[in-house]
Order: structure tokens, then C-alpha cells, then sequence
């Protein structure tokens, strides 16, 4: 493992050089990193990491480190630097209940899955969240000067959120992007090569580049290294690798830090994980290989660059990484190397034949998109129409309070004799992409598509659903795009229809927050996928309450609770106790709410009033009587 000084000589250099190139109009964001600044480890739960920077993630990329707990809540967490509160959070989702902490020279630091505040900070947060009986907080507070130094105790370590037990640490720029925390003082023991598990080829019409297919091959060990043998090709190919990275005293897998792709001595491709915008984390799905991420939820980072891809990991990138050579043999040699120096290397030949039908030439750029499979449903029997769309009457929001924007077709009265339909969709300009009788559309904001895109859509009935079938299918977008479907006659009073994601690699289905209302159903989507339209008419089911005390001491009422179909609806979920309103949390991992409100007492009987509902507004009530 490098030591402090020779970490802090190499990032000088690749700050000088060509690492961080500069950005347009702004500063390099790394640039206020200097040997002076020094942070400190933020908990004393362990030294050893969970997850490092710039992991794949569900939907992003992973913009910390996580620090392993053992599986236990309540260590301390200390301010890394000194610095005041910039801003707090509160959810059962996402960062779960969060601190972040703004330095003087301008940087911030991220403490996420917290269990709890310092009790201060607790009860400031406290006092904003019963003002309306919400759980959920998300405030800027930079006004209120609250101000800790490096090492006070901050919040303390937790669950909350998405995982198991852990911290999640983040640093981030003055500009606010996520930087990789261990190009500072910010240390593990690590002495470990990354270890190469497979090579996935993503094959491409010479043309057009998109996707025409792919192939996995396992890796083999070949010396000091790995090998993945001799692959016939003809076309132009681009390669991924499903590589990653130990530490020494812990059994977790990591990111690795770079990736570098060379044939005879010429280096083809560089990149290095050291920031990102976190606007950009969505583009995992673009510097990860999409479809072999769909089909087996493993992510294979691309040795090429697709369009639309505006993370700045890439130092080195030739005919955007893209491999087109003419008939022969081409050995090509990937090293994969963590941020301290341990690297490991693969090799693979392309067996290059019948080029002569594709002549190598200079690659413009590299669709993000595959092409669609028009004849999987057939042709629409009617000709596009131009819908009108009709002023904006209202934004809704989901249970997750996000906003809907929605807009009305023009109704045309068509008849749509066969369901399947089909639209080209253009980047740069919003798409609306709607069914001949302009009952379902999707509305793709400007900036959502990164390329062309040749959308098929089937809708199909079966049983008491409605099918939504997609050609492509699992197609990232940038940002969200919105769907819109008015209801048949028969179901427009329905209020207890639930609109699920299918994944159908794993036949499973995922409820997607959405708003059933005036006859029709309204979600944001962050991908394009096929969906499926059905009733959820199950209550949620509610067990027996228990009175326990929280790690700060506090009683609380657990109550658990669990829907299988569309979820808990926390928000709209009571729990008194004696009469006595509390607010409301949710824990989806543990699934149970909590009865929370520091100023209760529980008595030697005590009756708890329950009201639970799930994302449809399916209801159960409980009420029962525990004795303390």
C-alpha cells in the first residue's frame, strides 16, 4: 500500500497532467485538495469498507464508501472536517436519514443510513417534523449556523434507508460532485489484485452501431494473470469486463479504480474513477454494458464509450473504444488496478474474419440503444396520427411526492383495430409517443433520450390485466419520462388498479408509485419498460404491536406491517397510542412502522389505534392493547 506522501505526490501529478482536466467555464474540481487537507476516519465501528466509489448500483452509481457496522447500529459518527450543517434528511428510502456537512474551504461530506441525529440535532429535526406529524424531512439549514469540529460526534450509525447496517460516507466538491474519498489521507490496507470473473462482447452493425447482440465468456487463470481465449469476430465489437477489487481483513468486493484496454503496445482506452456529477450518476447504465446488466444484474464496465455518456472517467478513449480491425489475429491485454497500486491483467485474441464485408473505419459514435425487434409484434393497422396536446391542468404527485406533470390529448375518437404501434423518437426535442386512439402516451421531455430510438409497443389483455409489452425492452433514459394511460370505460372508477415494472429475465414483477385518478393512471418512469396493469385488492396485513426503546433511550411502538402487492403507504398510516398522535416511521427492510414521539410514557395498559393503508388504498385497522 502506497504511503500518505507518495498518495498525495501521484494525485498531484494526475491533478497537473491530464486526470482532471479542467471543465468548461469552472475550476478543475479537485483542485482545493492539497496535502493540508486532512480528514478523519468518520466512525469508530471498523476500518473496513462494505462498498468503495463508483459501484453499480440499481439505478446509479455508488457516490461513497460504505463502511462496514457489523451488522450493528448506534456507533458514533464524527464530522470529518470541521464545518457547519449545510443540510438534513429523513426517509425510509434512499439515503435514509442523512447529514450533510459543508467545510470552510467550500467541499462538503455525506453521512447517510443514520440511526439517529446527535441528540441537538435530533431534537431541532424533531421540531420541524411534528409541526405536521410527517416523517420525512428533507430541509436546507446552512441559516441556522449550526457548526461542529472535526471529530464531535455528529449522528450515530444505522439502517435507515436502503441495506443492512452500515455508514455510507460520501465527500463531495464545492460544485457539489461526488469524489472518490480515498484520493485523500482517507485510507484501508489493501495489498490485493482485482480479480477478472468475465469478458462480455457487445457486437454492432457496422453502420448504424447499435447492438446487435452479445456473448459472456468466463475468465481463466494464465500465469500471474487471467485469459479469455480467442474470439471469432467480422464486425465491429466493444468489450466489457465483470472485474473487482479485494481489500485485506474483509470478505466484500469492490469497484475497481481503473480500467485500461491496449493492443500492441498502443493504448486504445483509460479510465479512471475519481468524480462524477451527480446528475450523471444515471449513467451507469451507459458506462456499464445495459443489456448484459438487465439480463444478469451484473455490471460489466464498458471499455468503450456510448453516446450520451457524460461521466469524466475517460483520460483515454480511441475510436471510442470501439474494435474493428481487418482479417488476422489481434491480442488485446485489459489491466484493471484499485486506487493503490494493485493491478491485475487479462488478455483475449479476436480472431478477425471477413472484415472485408465491414472496412474498419472511423467510429462517429456508439449508440446507447439496440436495435427493436419490429416483427415481434407485427404491423399497427393504422397510420400515425399528430396528437394536439391540451394545456397543462394540474401537477400531481405520487407517494413518494414527486411531481407529475400532466398534460392532456386531444381526443380524436379512432378506432384501434390492432394494438400494436410503433414511433421514432427523436433526441433533443420532446416526444410523445401515443396510441392511435390517443388513449396511453408517454411523454419524453427533451432531454430524456440519448439517441434515435425506434419504439414498439404492444398492449394486450389477459385475465384482469392489461400488458404493456416494450420493443426494446429495459431502455435507460436520462431522467425521467412519464406514462399516461386513460382507463376503458369498465375501469376508469377502479381506484384499486396497481401499474408494476416486469422484469422478465427474473419473472417478477415491481410496483411502481403512481396516481389512479379521473380514469386515468399517471407515473414517472425511469426506464423504459414493460409494465403491467392489474388489481390489488389485498389488505395490508398487520401483526402485534410491541413496546421497545430506541437507541436513544426513547419508547416506541413497533407495529408490523406488510404488503406484498403495491407496499406500505407510511404516509397516509396512523398509529395513536392512548390517545396520543406520534409520527409515523417505516422501515421496508424490517417491514414494521414505529410509533414515534419522544414525550410518550407508556402506561401499564395501553391502547394503540392503527390504521394502515398500501399504495392502492387498501385498508386495515387494528386495535389492540399492550401491556408495559
Amino acid at each position: 500500500m502506497y504511503s500518505r506522501s507518495i498518495q498525495t505526490f501521484l494525485l498531484s501529478l494526475l491533478l497537473f497532467y491530464f486526470i482532471l482536466p479542467a471543465e468548461k467555464g469552472s475550476a478543475q474540481p479537485l483542485s482545493f485538495l492539497a496535502d493540508s487537507v486532512s480528514y478523519l476516519w468518520p466512525t469508530n465501528a471498523s476500518r473496513q469498507l462494505s462498498s468503495t466509489f463508483a459501484e453499480t448500483r440499481s439505478a446509479h452509481l455508488h457516490a461513497g464508501l460504505d463502511i462496514r457496522t457489523w451488522g450493528q447500529e448506534g456507533y458514533p459518527v464524527y464530522a470529518t472536517r470541521d464545518g457547519y450543517v449545510h443540510r438534513i434528511g429523513m426517509s425510509p428510502y434512499g439515503y435514509g436519514n442523512v447529514i450533510y456537512l459543508k467545510h470552510l474551504d467550500g467541499s462538503y461530506s455525506v453521512y447517510a443510513h443514520l440511526n439517529r441525529f446527535e441528540p441537538d440535532l435530533q431534537a431541532f429535526a424533531d421540531s420541524i417534523r411534528f409541526i405536521t406529524y410527517q416523517a420525512n424531512l428533507d430541509r436546507i439549514v446552512e441559516d441556522e449556523k449550526i457548526y461542529y469540529s472535526q471529530g464531535d460526534v455528529i449522528a450515530y450509525t444505522g439502517s435507515t434507508g436502503v441495506g443492512p447496517p452500515h455508514l455510507h460516507f460520501e465527500l463531495r466538491t464545492p460544485g457539489f460532485k461526488p469524489f472518490n474519498p480515498l484520493l485523500t489521507n482517507i485510507t484501508v490496507r489493501d495489498n490485493i489484485p482485482p480479480v477478472f470473473r468475465q469478458l462480455g462482447i457487445e457486437f454492432f452493425h457496422p453502420k448504424t452501431m447499435r447492438s446487435t447482440g452479445h456473448e459472456v465468456i468466463n475468465a481463466e487463470r494464465s500465469g500471474s494473470g487471467y485469459t479469455f481465449g480467442e474470439v471469432n469476430v467480422s464486425g465491429p465489437v466493444g468489450l466489457s469486463v465483470n472485474v473487482h477489487d479485494r481489500a485485506n481483513d474483509t470478505p466484500n468486493i469492490y469497484a475497481v479504480y481503473s480500467l485500461t484496454m491496449v493492443h500492441a503496445a498502443d493504448t486504445l482506452f483509460h479510465a479512471t474513477a475519481d468524480y462524477f456529477s451527480y446528475r450523471h450518476a444515471g449513467h451507469m447504465f451507459l458506462d456499464r454494458s445495459a443489456p448484459i446488466l438487465a439480463q444478469t444484474r451484473r455490471g460489466f464496465q464498458r471499455l468503450f464509450r456510448v453516446k450520451g455518456n457524460e461521466l469524466p472517467f475517460y483520460r483515454i478513449i480511441k475510436n471510442h473504444g470501439i474494435l474493428q480491425f481487418q482479417d488476422g489475429q489481434y491480442p488485446i491485454t485489459i489491466t484493471a488496478a484499485d486506487i493503490f497500486g494493485n493491478e491485475a491483467t487479462a488478455s483475449v485474441t479476436l480472431n478477425v474474419e471477413n472484415s472485408k464485408d465491414f472496412a474498419p473505419r472511423e467510429i462517429d459514435f456508439v449508440s446507447p440503444y439496440p436495435y427493436s425487434n419490429p416483427e415481434q409484434f407485427g404491423s399497427p393497422s393504422i397510420a400515425w396520427s399528430n396528437p394536439r396536446i391540451l394545456p397543462v391542468e394540474s401537477l400531481l404527485t405520487t407517494a413518494e411526492q414527486q411531481a407529475i406533470p400532466f398534460q392532456r390529448l386531444e381526443t380524436s375518437y379512432m378506432v384501434c383495430f390492432n394494438r400494436s404501434v410503433k414511433k421514432k423518437l427523436i433526441p433533443g426535442k420532446r416526444n410523445i409517443f401515443t396510441t392511435p386512439d390517443n388513449n396511453l402516451w408517454l411523454d419524453f421531455p427533451a432531454t430524456a433520450l440519448y439517441d434515435t430510438l425506434k419504439l414498439h409497443l404492444q398492449i394486450s389483455e389477459s385475465g384482469n390485466e392489461i400488458h404493456f409489452d416494450f420493443s426494446p425492452d429495459r431502455i435507460p433514459v436520462d431522467g425521467n419520462i412519464y406514462f399516461n394511460y386513460k382507463l376503458p370505460d369498465d375501469l376508469s372508477n377502479n381506484n384499486r388498479l396497481a401499474l408494476y415494472s416486469v422484469d422478465r429475465y427474473r419473472e417478477r414483477t415491481f410496483y411502481r408509485p403512481s396516481i389512479n385518478s379521473n380514469g386515468f393512471i399517471r407515473a414517472p418512469l425511469r426506464e423504459i419498460s414493460s409494465l403491467v396493469l392489474r388489481e390489488d385488492n389485498t389488505n395490508p396485513w398487520i401483526g402485534r404491536a410491541r413496546i421497545e426503546q430506541n437507541l436513544a433511550g426513547n419508547h416506541i411502538v413497533i407495529v408490523p406491517a406488510l404488503d406484498r402487492e403495491s407496499g406500505i403507504d407510511y404516509r397516509r398510516s396512523s398509529i395513536t397510542v392512548n390517545g396520543q398522535r406520534g409520527i409515523v416511521e417505516y422501515d421496508p427492510e424490517k417491514n414494521f412502522l414505529v410509533f414515534y414521539n419522544p414525550s410518550f410514557m407508556p402506561a401499564s395498559s395501553n391502547t394503540i389505534n392503527i390504521e394502515v393503508f398500501d399504495g392502492v388504498g387498501n385498508r386495515t385497522i387494528s386495535n389492540q392493547t399492550l401491556a408495559f
